[in-house]
């Protein structure tokens, strides 16, 4: 990932879905018709990116925090932390939202072509105002200085120091005010190289704070881990935890079916057969069972069961529609667990104390 990337990335079209077509009108297309409508489904629904409810308000919270780091006066600035599970999507997620946030700040203008500013009278620079970088394992302060520096398309050669004081310099030129750091749990503080690079994520943090700038971390399962265990981080750390639907309250319930709804206005007008509400109501807690509540697995889901029943010339969803559907290896597993559980014996007879015989 490079600046110019990023910004073709964020400034470039989407996946764009067909024009629904009803089912009686699919019928009456030609055999050339059809088969493009179906390819264009095929490609374009599986990659759906819907609204959730979920991620729509860490999104909120992210922008608040930010708006309130660009308040503060220059110095170190408070450092916002993205944990979930894996496989949840905290990258997506990020990027989903530094991209928008990227399209507002530039504003419209020519995709292959970064903007420009002019940091200093008589000097004009690339303004590239997000920088995203990835950790590696066992990453050490040259390499992040290095991620850095590619991004911005510069050299990176050389001591740290100098890499160092080219980052500073570079990230003020460019007019860097985002840094976004993923895969932070790659850090490891039991070694000598990963407490350095955290001392030197702290630098940085302090260096962008002076350019009105702000760092977001983002990692998997960070709580309890070096990063947030740090006084000097946890101090400044704001924190926004990410996590699949769940289903065990009401409130849980009522944002899954929500969801599901939301889905169900994106893919059933492709299927006009198919009766609104048989997702989010009465196929839920099946297909909960089968994605544990996680996005992208619901997503590939949904769309894999409609298209198997369009192309088999189904009218109504079924269960077995969405039990064909081959999804990810930890949602197959973890669904073994739950068909498993529930029909383990209940105890509660065991449990029974035996009467006084006497």
């Amino acid at each position: 990932m490079d600046a110019n990337m990023w910004h073709r990335q964020a400034l470039g079209s989407t996946t764009t879905r067909p024009d629904p077509i009803p089912v009686a009108g699919f019928d009456q297309l030609s055999t050339e018709e059809q088969d493009t409508y179906w390819a264009e489904l095929f490609s374009s629904l599986p990659a759906l990116v819907v609204p959730s409810v979920l991620a729509e308000r860490a999104k909120q919270r992210l922008s608040e925090l930010i708006a309130g780091n660009d308040r503060r006066p220059p110095g170190a600035k408070s450092v916002v932390g993205v944990d979930a599970p894996f496989a949840v999507g905290k990258s997506t997620f990020v990027k989903a939202w530094a991209q928008q946030t990227y399209r507002d700040r530039v504003g419209a203008g020519v995709v292959d072509v970064l903007p420009t500013w002019t940091p200093k009278p008589e000097m004009t620079a690339d303004w590239v105002p997000q920088v995203y970088i990835t950790l590696r394992a066992a990453s050490k302060i040259k390499d992040i200085n290095a991620s850095i520096l590619a991004y911005l398309g510069y050299p990176s050669e050389g001591l740290v120091r100098v890499t160092t004081t080219r980052v500073v310099k570079v990230l003020a030129t460019h007019g860097v005010r985002l840094l976004i750091v993923d895969d932070v749990h790659m850090l490891k503080s039991t070694h000598a190289d990963g407490r350095d690079v955290l001392d030197y994520l702290k630098f940085l943090n302090t260096e962008l704070g002076e350019l009105g700038g702000t760092m977001v971390l983002v990692g998997a399962h960070l709580e309890g881990g070096p990063l947030y265990q740090d006084p000097q981080v946890a101090g400044r750390l704001d924190k926004i935890t990410l996590a699949p639907y769940k289903i065990d309250s009401l409130e849980a319930r009522r944002d899954w079916q929500q969801f599901l709804r939301g889905l169900e206005e994106v893919l059933l007008p492709y299927f006009d057969t198919v009766p609104a509400g048989v997702f989010s109501q009465e196929l839920a807690g099946h297909v909960w069972r089968r994605t544990q509540g996680y996005v992208g697995d619901t997503v590939r889901l949904l769309a894999g069961a409609l298209l198997a029943g369009f192309d088999d010339s189904q009218d109504l969803m079924t269960r077995d529609l969405l039990q064909a559907v081959a999804l990810s290896a930890r949602a197959a597993a973890a669904e073994a667990d739950l068909v498993t559980a529930a029909a383990a014996p209940s105890n509660r007879r065991n449990r029974k104390q035996p009467s006084d015989a006497s």
